[in-house]
């Protein structure tokens, strides 16, 4: 039988709630996640030990995130809520800061794709429009561009911070992390799929039901992964790894699972590449 989330939460030590604001509340962890998959390609193209450009993906995660829960949170209803919105936004200011001090040395091209994927992350949740049509609104549309921008930002700001010319082995590196954060975001969907429906966003998840998300997000994740493995040797390990990963996740988490599953498991996935290619 599932269990409501909430009274799991609710029977959570203390210790353990102060644990998840700090790490997860405040989104550190998926942070430290993105700033894996950077340190990832840094480590699979040879660059240079730079903290410089780990910084800017660790910061501009940070900032994009906690703008999107001070937003979510504006018209807070409860004490906890309101506690959260004041922190999400203290976040925010903290990371601009530590971004424009840490982008103030960069190049141009550096500054500019850091600004455009920026960008581009917070407008897909803006109404836009004389109907006031949200990007995210639009089926799959919210889990590609976070994908895409994701990937974009922690493939192009290490390489161009040393100025390195990218090769067919940076295609696969870009495809191997849009494949895994796209089925992070779309793994998010599900869990929100009951608020998404009450609020009108046609996830995914919405629009097809949760199972065909679920059967969907493994067949393309597993297929991409494997297509990964087969075509570029220098990321197999990389490649099974997260297909034999992120396919039972496609499976066991559901819209009832607890909301810690999620942040613990979900974006736990994206410290993977680096894992493996650290441990070998």
């Amino acid at each position: 039988m599932a269990v409501d989330s909430r009274w799991l939460e609710a029977e959570r030590p203390q210790t353990l709630v102060t644990l998840y604001d700090c790490c997860v509340g405040s989104h550190v962890w998926v942070s430290l996640g993105v700033t894996a998959l950077a340190a990832f390609v840094m480590w699979q193209h040879g660059v240079t030990a730079d903290a410089t450009p780990l910084a800017i993906v660790f910061f501009s995660t940070m900032l994009i995130y906690n703008l999107d829960t001070s937003r979510d949170l504006a018209k807070a209803h409860t004490a906890r809520e309101t506690w959260r919105a004041r922190c999400a936004t203290t976040l925010s200011w903290a990371s601009l800061g530590a971004l424009i001090t840490t982008l103030a040395p960069c190049s141009w091209p550096t500054i500019g794709v850091v600004l455009a994927g920026a960008g581009i992350s917070c407008l897909y949740a803006v109404p836009l429009g004389p109907r006031r049509l949200r990007v995210k609104a639009l089926p799959g549309m919210k889990s590609l561009v976070v994908g895409v921008a994701v990937a974009t930002a922690v493939v192009a700001v290490p390489l161009l911070s040393q100025g390195i010319t990218p090769t067919p082995f940076t295609a696969f590196t870009f495809w191997l992390i849009v494949t895994l954060t796209t089925v992070n975001a779309t793994l998010f969907d599900v869990r929100d799929y009951r608020q998404d429906r009450d609020r009108g966003l046609r996830t995914l998840p919405v629009v097809l039901g949760v199972h065909t998300t679920q059967r969907a997000l493994a067949f393309v994740g597993g297929a991409s992964f494997l297509g990964i493995a087969m075509l570029e040797p220098g990321l197999r390990d990389q490649a099974l790894a997260a297909c034999c990963v992120v396919i039972p996740l496609c499976f066991l988490l559901g819209p009832r699972s607890p909301r810690a599953a999620y942040a613990w498991l979900v974006d736990g996935f994206l410290l993977l590449p680096a894992a493996l290619t650290y441990a070998f």
